[in-house]
């Protein structure tokens, strides 16, 4: 297990945090400063790996096109998840400490402008000790906020994440959020951030600049979309927003739909806004309109649904613009994903390697249906695979896109992934062997093995089975032998439920 505090490199923060905190699922039963947000159900309920950091351009300016390009050129369709986040422009930190953290501004009081700082993690990042009738671990985060070198605003702040069961310490997709707020004058600031685990050495730090963007002077402005879980709507600028945030702006694929939440300032005051979520390439493919809010108060504000079943796995951009006020345009990165595991990939390609695990039926009835069929069968898919039902995380689908990861790492062959090769199928299907052993032809050890055996001991009609992979080309892609294809695609399919 690595651990230590590795430094982040060069990010790019646009936004800064203090004041106010959120204790994520389970730990929302937690909620600190005030903050009384239940996280909505699917909030929950998340049922994928999660494993990353991050921190997001979020810029604002009076008027104009405000847009956070997606790398879309430099992140492949099945990358990690720290690499995609950190490619978007996340904050990405180390696998031992997988957190994602990310910024908003809101208008605040006369001339200030609020920072909003989200940071989520996993339960499996901290570790936690038992307690009387819990289990209780304690992590700090610390934002400190420079102006021409001199220090401006600092938060220190330490939280404690009891859960009940002993189970919960290995969840691995967002299990806490944590955020902070704080008033600053529009500007340009130095911003250093810290979190850290209080029970280990685990944790991350990074230093950046970050502008702080105005929203006074009555400028007429569409502040950026803003991914939240839940949202309590506010009047005035000088009241603290109260949003329960997605710093990921991540949703797993089958969950509910995406929230988006914007506020309007000034004048004209537009009364709705338009909505259209770009898939990659630019293109729209979906298109919706939300009413702003008719208060009387200084803020308009709308919470808007994106429907989920019109979009497909990816990244994509959603993209906000007001009603009837020309030159005013808001985007950020919207991503649908599997799984945390497996970041990004099309449904075809899922259902690639699903083919290993899953029936023809199962298979042509995710292919089949309208979009909510589709995703109904596909939480049915992994239901029925649950080892252990009254647990909140399902083991198997977590387990199984670790290993669809190590493959697509480990065993990559002459230009195809390694989920496709036949050691990469064998490692999803039974995962890491029992026994591994290499074999050469020829006497010099220093060679590349033309044999690999892997042996598990658990599975097979006998209780134990033997594979053989062999290099007939030598130029290192190992297929199985003949016989082991045969008795592999027996234990295989033995290993399939059966309705």
């Amino acid at each position: 297990m690595l651990e230590g505090r590795p430094r982040g490199g060069p990010l790019a923060f646009r936004d800064r945090a203090s004041g106010q905190a959120l204790a994520g699922p389970p730990a929302l039963r937690g909620v600190a400063a005030g903050l009384a947000l239940a996280g909505p159900p699917a909030f929950r309920s998340l049922a994928a790996g999660l494993a990353l950091a991050g921190a997001l351009v979020a810029g604002a300016c009076g008027g104009g096109t405000i847009e956070r390009t997606l790398d879309a050129a430099a992140v492949g369709p099945a990358a990690r998840p720290l690499a995609v986040y950190s490619r978007l422009g996340f904050l990405a930190g180390p696998a031992h400490f997988p957190v994602v953290a990310s910024f908003a501004t809101l208008a605040g009081p006369a001339d200030s402008t609020y920072v909003l700082f989200a940071m989520s993690l996993p339960n499996s990042a901290l570790r936690f000790q038992r307690e009387e009738r819990s289990f209780a671990a304690r992590y700090e985060v610390s934002l400190v906020f420079r102006r021409d070198s001199v220090e401006v605003r600092r938060s220190e702040r330490e939280e404690t994440v009891r859960i009940p069961a002993f189970a919960e310490t290995a969840r691995t997709e967002e299990s806490v959020v944590f955020q902070d707020l704080v008033a600053l004058a529009p500007g340009t600031y130095e911003v250093s951030v810290e979190a850290g685990d209080r029970n280990s050495s685990r944790g991350f730090d990074a230093l950046d600049t970050l502008e702080v963007p105005a929203y006074g002077g009555g400028a007429t402005v569409l502040t950026l979309p803003v991914s939240v879980y839940a949202a309590e709507p506010r009047r005035d600028r000088a009241a603290p927003p109260r949003l329960l945030l997605n710093p990921r702006r991540t949703v797993p694929y089958g969950a509910e739909a995406p929230r988006l939440y914007v506020e309007w300032y000034g004048t004209p005051a537009a009364d709705s806004v338009g909505v259209r979520v770009l898939d990659e390439e630019g293109q729209p493919i979906w298109r919706g309109t939300s009413a702003l809010s008719v208060d009387e108060g200084t803020v308009r504000h709308a919470l808007i649904e994106v429907d989920a079943d019109a979009l497909p796995l990816g990244r994509h951009t959603a993209e906000v613009s007001p009603h009837g006020v020309a030159g005013n345009q808001a985007r950020a990165p919207l991503l649908l994903t599997i799984s945390d595991q497996w970041m990004v990939a099309n449904f075809e390609e899922v259902l690639e390697f699903l083919s290993f695990i899953g029936t023809g039926e199962e298979l042509d009835s995710l292919q089949a249906g309208n979009p909510a069929e589709r995703r109904e069968r596909w939480e049915e898919f992994w239901r029925i695979r649950d080892p252990l039902p009254a647990t909140p995380l399902n083991e198997y689908r977590e387990e199984f896109f670790e290993r669809v990861r190590v493959a697509a790492e480990l065993f990559g062959e002459s230009g195809r992934p390694g989920w496709q090769t036949d050691r990469g199928e064998v490692y999803i299907v039974l995962g890491p062997p029992d026994e591994s052993y290499e074999r050469f032809s020829d006497r010099d050890m220093g060679a590349r093995p033309d044999v690999i055996e892997w042996s598990y001991l658990r599975v097979g009609p006998g209780g134990g089975v033997r594979l053989i992979f062999y290099d007939r080309s030598g130029l290192g892609r190992f297929e199985l032998t003949p016989e082991s294809d045969m008795e592999f695609r027996r234990v295989a399919e033995r290993l399939k439920p059966r309705r």
